[in-house]
């Protein structure tokens, strides 16, 4: 049995999107890790991979991302599309 707000090792995806990155400033990752604990409703899979739900479309979801990297960061996020394709998106 998993602690409350602890994820299971292994199940399934209850989150619109799986954000992972690699931001090497601490302020911008401290910010992305804010918005994913906070707006985006986020669930921690690991410190740098996250299970994400909110209102945006996959468009503005990379827009939003993208104000938080600096060159050399990348980050990429993966979402199941209306036709139940796997997408991956790859920033940076």
């Amino acid at each position: 049995m998993s602690e409350p707000g602890v994820l299971p090792n292994s199940g399934f995806v209850l989150h619109d999107y799986v954000l992972t990155f690699a931001v090497a400033d601490d302020a911008r990752r401290a910010l992305l890790v804010e918005r994913c604990r906070g707006a985006w409703l986020g669930d921690e899979i690991t410190p740098t991979t996250w299970e994400i739900s909110n209102n945006l479309e996959p468009e503005d979801l990379e827009r939003a991302i993208l104000e938080l990297l600096g060159d050399g960061d990348r980050a990429a996020y993966y979402y199941l599309s209306d036709t139940k394709r796997i997408f991956r998106v790859m920033l940076g």
